[in-house]
């Protein structure tokens, strides 16, 4: 085997891994040896087309590179579809852009020197150096983007996808012009390679600039959602400390009471009047306990909200530690899972129909932890392509159960929707 031989299969080796471990990274992997399964994949897809030769052109190629390997990425990685084909767009079109940036450069430079002859190596040699463009690129998707495998979006998704797409049709017209010459005069190169040179390398600035632009706009959001959660915090901090001052001035007042009944020798009197004391004490503790500080504050002020309302509400939860999911994406998912479900009991004693019964509950076992919420449901609710639109008719219809829907893509949990008679909000969160 030559040098070059072995040198062409460590690089195929090498991206194999580098590929893989990107896709295992932000996607998560389906099986074990993931990456001995993707790199017989990539190698099979490949030399399949080598052998039959089923697609000869830059294009065709590409564009079977991406289907079969958006095929193996569904086999082997988890993640929606608009993340899975985005990905598997971004690692071949990325380089095909990197092509038209060096391909053109370097059959220039043989041109100018009189090495017509050598055109193969030529190719060979811009190939490898499109080839390391990728890394350089997607070590900015995962070091910069480190939100992305949290809260990438399908429509960031498809807003990239078409970015990137856009980008190929330009710089593959450019390079289709270039090939086309037939008069490799000095004068001609130099008109051809500049600007289809500038415009390969402003799309793969463009590509960069969209991808801070994109974690800038997930940050904003992100803060948003904290901001808000951290307000819903501060309403019940105020609630409570309020009722905690209410308490400490009625105090002194019943104090005195009991003294006088007291000094009177009114003893069944100050019993009554002192189990009267401990019941209203008692009402303003805490009746849910879920080993969270966070969890408490937040369901305690809720159960009591719904109760208010004459709910028929149940909550007997356990949750897991710090360690395993952060307070604020804990009480995110309590609250707004809570919140929709008081919502759909309220809309329906509006409509006329009885307060409805709200039950929630959650369980840790070694390897992961099970979240439910049942609620009844008097006004039907439609399914569409796995979401439930919120009958709210106001601007921030349906963000409650987006912001689930996020906090559980970012531990790489499953979420499970079921409507019928009552609907079942599901959620299983890996602990590991």
């Amino acid at each position: 085997m030559s040098s070059s031989a072995i040198w062409i299969t460590g690089l195929e080796i090498f991206t194999a891994f580098y590929q893989c471990l990107f896709l295992k990274e932000m996607l998560g992997e389906k099986y074990r040896y993931t990456y001995l399964w993707f790199y017989m994949g990539t190698w099979l897809y490949g030399h399949i087309n080598a052998w039959l030769v089923i697609v000869g052109t830059t294009w065709g190629n590409m564009i079977y590179l991406c289907v079969c390997s958006f095929a193996l990425n569904t086999l082997l990685f988890h993640g929606s579809i608009i993340k899975r084909s985005f990905f598997t767009l971004w690692m071949y079109g990325i380089r095909e852009v990197a092509a038209g940036i060096f391909i053109p450069l370097f059959m220039a430079a043989a041109v100018l020197n009189g090495r017509e002859d050598c055109f193969d190596m030529v190719m060979k040699a811009a190939d490898l150096a499109a080839c390391l463009v990728p890394f350089f690129m997607t070590e900015i998707l995962k070091r910069k983007l480190h939100l992305l495998k949290r809260d990438f979006e399908d429509r960031d998704g498809i807003y990239l996808m078409c970015i990137i797409g856009f980008i190929c049709v330009a710089v593959g017209m450019t390079a289709m012009t270039f090939f086309r010459m037939s008069n490799w005069d000095a004068e001609y190169v130099y008109a051809i390679v500049i600007p289809s040179g500038l415009i390969a390398v402003g799309g793969e600035i463009l590509n960069v600039y969209c991808i801070l632009m994109l974690e800038r706009r997930l940050v904003e959001r992100l803060v948003k959602q904290q901001y808000q959660m951290l307000k819903q915090h501060l309403e019940i901090s105020k609630e409570q400390y309020e009722q905690f001052l209410k308490i400490r001035h009625d105090m002194k007042n019943h104090s005195l009471c009991l003294a006088q009944l007291l000094e009177k020798d009114n003893i069944e009197e100050a019993k009554a009047y002192l189990e009267q004391w401990n019941a209203g004490i008692e009402e303003g503790e805490a009746v849910i306990h879920t080993g969270s500080v966070f969890a408490d504050a937040l369901l305690n002020p809720k159960y009591r909200q719904a109760r208010k309302f004459g709910i028929d509400i149940s909550i007997q939860m356990s949750v897991p530690g710090e360690d395993r999911i952060a307070p604020i994406d804990l009480c995110c998912l309590l609250a707004n899972a809570l919140d929709n479900a008081i919502e759909a009991c309220r809309r329906g004693i509006t409509a006329g129909y009885p307060a409805g019964w709200i039950r929630m509950k959650s369980q840790i076992y070694p390897n992961y932890w099970v979240f439910e919420i049942t609620n009844s449901t008097y006004i039907s609710v439609k399914h569409q392509e796995g979401r439930f639109p919120s009958p709210k008719q106001v601007p921030m219809s349906g963000v409650g159960l987006q912001n689930i829907r996020t906090v559980v893509e970012r531990y790489e949990g499953v979420l499970e929707l079921k409507s019928g008679t009552c609907f079942t909000l599901n959620v299983m969160f890996p602990l590991s």
